[in-house]
């Protein structure tokens, strides 16, 4: 696999030996011969044919130019629009163009091979991911900039989320509580939801595919989508829905239990967008999830137990955008969100272990904010939050919870230096009060500096928090069939934390650039499983406060475009975790991981992409996954022997072909193509087949 590992490496190194070979130089915009076109209108010239004079080449078009959005908005780092090029805050951008030529059905497939970022399955279906080391519970969800609902075991399910509804994803990696808040200690991820960008658009895909028999079964995936919308010079619409059905898939047919779960879920959605002025802009959105899961699970104590989940998820937004001046703008955003889980275990033969739950995860999210340019060096952001969370649920000790947080934010994005040298200043500040825990103030500082206009650094140093979940606090969950039962904490403490990251980019050609970070995040008060007692019956567990725990780690990533036809990217990650309670690593993370993604966009509608990641082993100190989510999951009984998961490649490839001037597209694709998993550590689907059609206008 290092022979694998080596060889990938080198192969993506290829575009540097051409590009300087080659010669190639990036275009001085202050030369006298500017390739830029001039927009003001001249006079027509008519010239005689010269036989002698040779002919201008048109400039040729760029395949790429939509895959990485670098002209683009984002607005996840400052909370308001900005251009990606001029961000204060390092954000990464999977662009619609990207989602499309990864064959991605929703937010867990399309991160995969994103570089920094693991994604796994959940133990109750689905998939979770890890950023910087951390697991998902730290990391903040938003669907256009506002809070969702609905996390099971401390996870949001990445399946939720399907592609037909997203324009882009934004992420924005270490500590934003100065920002957001709550739960954004690891990082942000921001979905936007796609908006019409013509005066109208149809879009269909179908998609089957399937493994083999020995593990899938002979039902296989089906996936159809629809998306529609319009634009004109007052509203822009768009609406999309899909269907979704698979039979799951089993990594050891050898028993009855399966793997993943069988599922079909249904999904509507839609936005709309009023602008009559272009000064005043009211927007709106809801989309609605319908999923029923299904498995099969066996337990230690030998018994057979069918389990099942049906979930509705509901999210409605709403906001009113007013701009004046350049760059100024007063907003008032609100959304309300439900997430409903029916949990349902039925044992075989017997009713004695049947089990019956209710997850009702309620929130509402009020802001107001102002950004205003008070002069050329100073961009204020400022605005008040509230926040409302009720949950019911049969897990807990008492049936409801809720609680209420309100907060107000403060953030300047000063240039206190312009002259050749470009140096930006962004202190921040936010301060919570959240009804059971109290005052939270979380600060932050950053710094951009661009040295050239190849070359930029960024540094910052900000604190965060996340109060513990009202399952943490409350929980009582008992598992007879394996022999344990778990209690929450109602004595927990908010955990915090410490975040250093720092960066740079290099851009030393035009179709070359190069990034390093490295990072450090410190934890305090970590909320983890600990062993407690053992009776005649069953093993305890209890959610408890340890003193600390620390991430650190650095990113290289390196993107070219030295062909015509092809898009290289590259990146390693090294992560280093440690618990100092108990002095060992997280369980789950892998130390170094490598990403390769190769895009290429030939003549003739011909489209390929190859998506690979490595990772390396991981350490664990228990055989259940019953825990995913936690900081160091499950130790059994006192027993912290490690055990390593395997390092494993990822490989994903998907074939395209254009007709009709891009209207109609047939593509086929494999998933896992090395058919790497491991049932207890890495229980990820196995190679795993798929084609389809898609037809646009």
């Amino acid at each position: 696999m290092k022979r694998v590992l080596v060889l990938s490496i080198l192969f993506n190194l290829i575009p540097f030996i051409e590009i300087y070979s080659q010669g190639k130089t990036k275009p001085n915009p202050k030369s006298p011969v500017s390739t830029e076109t001039n927009n003001k209108e001249e006079p027509i010239k008519v010239e005689t044919p010269d036989e002698n004079k040779t002919p201008e080449k048109l400039p040729e078009e760029d395949r790429f130019k939509d895959l990485d959005n670098q002209n683009g908005i984002v607005v996840t780092g400052s909370r308001g629009e900005r251009r990606l090029k001029d961000s204060t805050v390092a954000t990464e951008v999977i662009s619609r163009k990207r989602i499309e030529q990864t064959g991605a059905r929703n937010l867990g497939e399309v991160l995969e091979t994103q570089l920094g970022l693991n994604v796994t399955p959940n133990a109750l279906g689905g998939s979770q991911v890890q950023m910087l080391g951390l697991d998902s519970k730290y990391v903040l969800f938003l669907v256009d900039g506002q809070r969702i609902a609905g996390r099971l075991n401390n996870t949001v399910d990445l399946t939720r989320f399907k592609v037909q509804n997203i324009e882009r994803i934004e992420i924005v990696k270490g500590s934003s509580s100065a920002l957001y808040g709550a739960d954004a200690i690891g990082g942000v991820i921001n979905i936007i939801t796609r908006q019409s960008e013509k005066p109208e658009h149809y879009q269909f895909r179908a998609t089957y595919g399937n493994g083999r028999e020995l593990n899938y079964g002979t039902q296989g995936e089906k996936n159809m989508i629809a998306d529609v919308g319009f634009r004109n010079e007052f509203v822009a619409a768009s609406f999309n829905g899909g269907y979704n059905q698979s039979a799951g898939y089993d990594l050891d047919p050898t028993t009855k239990s399966t793997t993943g779960n069988a599922f079909q879920d249904s999904n509507l959605g839609g936005n709309m967008t009023f602008n009559p002025d272009g000064q005043l802009k009211v927007k709106t959105g809801l989309f609605y999830l319908s999923r029923f899961q299904q498995g099969i699970i066996s337990q230690k104590s030998g018994g057979l137990f069918d389990r099942s989940n049906a979930t509705n998820d509901f999210l409605g937004l709403g906001a009113i955008e007013y701009s004046y001046g350049k760059r100024n703008m007063i907003s008032f955003r609100g959304n309300y969100a439900r997430w409903e889980n029916k949990y349902k275990l039925d044992q075989r033969a017997s009713d004695e272990l049947d089990t019956k739950e209710l997850t009702n995860d309620k929130t509402s999210q009020g802001t107001i904010q102002l950004d205003h340019e008070l002069n050329e060096r100073h961009m204020l952001t400022m605005g008040i939050e509230s926040y409302a969370n009720e949950l019911e649920s049969d897990r807990l000790t008492q049936r409801f919870a809720y609680r209420t947080r309100r907060a107000v934010f403060l953030q300047d994005e000063w240039t206190a230096w312009k002259n050749g040298i470009i140096w930006r200043i962004i202190p921040g500040i936010r301060h919570d009060v959240d009804s059971q825990f109290g005052g939270q103030t979380t600060p932050k500082i950053a710094t951009r500096v661009d040295l050239t206009s190849q070359l930029v650094i960024r540094a910052s140093y900000g604190f965060g928090f996340r109060p513990p979940t009202f399952q943490e606090l409350y929980l009582r969950f008992e598992n007879p069939g394996v022999g344990y039962v778990v209690d929450g904490n109602s004595k927990l403490r908010p955990e915090k934390s410490r975040t250093v990251n720092a960066d740079v980019e290099y851009s030393p050609l035009k179709n070359l650039s190069f990034s390093f970070s490295i990072f450090r995040n410190v934890i305090t008060d970590l909320i983890q499983y600990n062993y407690g007692t053992t009776s005649s019956e069953f093993a305890s567990f209890q959610l408890t406060n340890i003193k600390e725990a620390y991430t650190r780690g650095a990113e290289l990533g390196m993107r070219t475009r030295a062909f015509k036809y092809v898009a290289y990217e590259l990146g390693l990650n090294y992560t280093d975790t440690r618990d100092l309670t108990s002095d060992r690593p997280l369980e789950g993370r892998a130390r170094h991981q490598v990403t390769t993604n190769v895009f290429i966009n030939a003549p003739m509608g011909w489209e390929l992409a190859i998506r690979t990641k490595w990772i390396g082993k991981r350490p664990f100190y228990s055989s259940t996954s019953d825990f995913a989510g936690s900081s160091t999951t499950l130790i059994e009984g006192q027993n912290s022997n490690v055990t390593y998961g395997k390092e494993f490649a990822l490989i994903n490839l998907r074939l395209e072909k254009k007709f009709f001037e891009g209207r109609m597209s047939l593509f086929f694709g494999v998933d896992n193509l090395l058919d790497k998993y491991e049932l207890t550590y890495n229980p990820i689907r196995p190679r795993f087949y798929y084609g389809g059609v898609q037809a646009q206008f």
